[in-house]
């Protein structure tokens, strides 16, 4: 009797992991096949990240023959896929295109830091003075207020806002900003349309 309901957990398992495995091979496939009619030439692979799960990286040549990576989460290309992916393929290149226009001689993927020191170093360096000028050149001349600090989780975070908007900030993972400029990507793309969404909210200009 034990056997069989072990034998029967382990089936099950199998199986999930295999509808799992087949899940995110349709995904990455479909993400090739996506980009593929806007590139001369498109590869790629996914990792499994400790925090962020599944990420789907792609590298695209130009018609200069050179060479891009952009990463995207797990969850971003799912709701992108979901209704057919009508608009997917606009949405994907449109990262590279923009990798392009600052990086004539091709971009790869940034090596991981060597240390945690290097990172925070990064974070203070580089991606706060990045989101925080981007979001200043948007909503000038509003006083934008913020700070670093931890959510219920003790996740470390950035808080945005607005002075003019007391009651409610935007709370942005610090880990998941640099993981974004680690796949290539601006953070401060995300940053901006929340800050906006946040505005819209209270409705005020």
């Amino acid at each position: 009797m034990n056997n069989d309901i072990t034998n029967a957990n382990n089936n099950e398992t199998n199986d999930n992991t295999e509808v799992w495995d087949a899940l995110m091979k349709t995904i990455f496939q479909k993400g090739l096949a996506t980009l593929k009619p806007y590139f001369p030439h498109v590869e790629g692979l996914v990792v499994n990240d400790e925090k962020f799960g599944q990420i789907f990286i792609y590298r695209v040549t130009n018609d200069f023959k050179k060479t891009y990576d952009c990463g995207f989460f797990l969850r971003e290309l799912a709701e992108q896929f979901q209704d057919g992916g009508r608009e997917a393929g606009e949405w994907m290149a449109s990262f590279f295109y923009e990798l392009m226009k600052t990086n004539k001689g091709g971009k790869e993927l940034p090596p991981p830091p060597d240390s945690e020191q290097k990172e925070e170093q990064f974070i203070d360096d580089v991606l706060f003075p990045h989101c925080l000028s981007a979001v200043s050149e948007e909503f000038a001349p509003l006083t934008i207020t913020g700070n670093r600090g931890l959510d219920e989780n003790h996740t470390p975070v950035l808080e945005l806002g607005f002075k003019d908007v007391p009651e409610e900030k935007c709370v942005f993972p610090i880990h998941y900003l640099y993981k974004m400029m680690q796949l290539n990507r601006d953070p401060s793309d995300t940053i901006l349309v929340q800050l906006a969404k946040l505005r819209q909210k209270y409705g005020v200009e």
